[in-house]
């Protein structure tokens, strides 16, 4: 299984998770500032956009090749295996 995020759904998800964070957990002011900031930074079609989602991209792909099976061709042959 392989999870590609496009910027757009990169940016959703990290809206979410910040807003949540900020708005729920018990952070300080100058915590949640910092959220804000590093949020601000990461705006639709920038450069660190493209640096999370490909980053994301890689994370989630890492957890699920440890947690799942795949089937991969080699020499004419399918084979299951676990990367």
């Amino acid at each position: 299984m392989i999870v590609l995020l496009e910027e757009a759904e990169a940016w959703s998800l990290m809206m979410l998770v910040s807003a949540v964070a900020t708005d729920n957990a018990e952070i300080s002011e100058e915590g949640k500032e910092a959220i804000r900031k590093w949020r601000g930074e990461r705006n639709e079609a920038s450069p660190e956009l493209a640096r999370l989602t490909e980053e994301l991209n890689k994370a989630m792909n890492a957890h699920l090749d440890t947690k799942f099976m795949r089937r991969v061709k080699s020499r004419g042959w399918y084979e299951t295996v676990k990367q």
